[in-house]
């Protein structure tokens, strides 16, 4: 297969799943040729990312990772597409195991803040335990000319519950506890745009939109992304 690229993903399925859903409706087709050429790798024995941050002594995740990257890179892929936040916690080290680009997904979302809204100065994050420990977006939001705004210990263990037991473990979506999260992050904490800095919230949103605040999501940035180098990527070779 010629023109390609390859999805690191199981991290988990469903947000996997949610990717594959996103990035193939938003395709421009007209024709079963006109979707893109992609390998989907699920590798969803991938130890947890956040249980990994918080104590090295448990099961790493970068070996992994860093197999898949490099067996998949002996398939010579244009990019990879990397769709889980938390494992950018490794970003320059997966980089290293391979010459083909990796996808930032955390600096294309805060690049999308922006265009979501102009005027915005406080961007606040909903995240695992693992990314917000780690301070995974702050460097990127900072960058960017913005002031971060992270959740409180309440709002951390009321996403993390969304995360790892609607989601992980019960395989649905809480649309009342999805919304009641962004609502916390905008109205009691005075977050201009939120950051949805884990996919498994991206596959919240997917299932029950957000109308009422403005989300940066994190999946629908990098769907987008990706979208955009392999249709660039395949008009050069034409």
């Amino acid at each position: 297969m010629q023109q390609f690229f390859t999805v690191l993903g199981g991290m988990g399925t469903l947000a996997t799943e949610s990717y594959v859903r996103l990035l193939d409706k938003r395709t421009p087709t007209k024709r079963d040729q006109d979707y893109l050429n992609y390998i989907v790798v699920n590798h969803a024995t991938v130890p947890d990312r956040t249980t990994w941050i918080l104590d090295h002594d448990n099961p790493d995740p970068n070996e992994a990772l860093i197999e898949d990257i490099k067996q998949q890179s002996l398939l010579n892929p244009a990019f990879f597409a990397l769709i889980c936040n938390t494992a950018h916690y490794s970003f320059s080290k997966l980089q290293a195991a391979t010459e083909v680009p990796i996808l930032n997904m955390l600096q294309e979302t805060v690049n999308e803040v922006k265009k979501i809204k102009p005027t915005a100065k406080r961007v606040g994050l909903l995240a695992t335990k693992g990314t917000l420990a780690a301070n995974l977006y702050d460097p990127y939001v900072e960058a960017a000319g913005y002031e971060v705004v992270r959740p409180t210990a309440e709002i951390a263990d009321m996403t993390e519950d969304l995360i790892y037991h609607d989601i992980k473990e019960a395989g649905h979506s809480d649309g009342e506890k999805y919304h009641e999260l962004v609502r916390k992050m905008v109205e009691e904490q005075g977050s201009d745009v939120v950051i949805l800095g884990c996919t498994e919230l991206s596959f919240a949103e997917e299932m029950n939109p957000e109308t009422q605040y403005p989300v940066a999501d994190s999946q629908s940035v990098i769907v987008d992304r990706s979208l955009e180098w392999a249709l660039e990527m395949r008009k050069k070779t034409k």
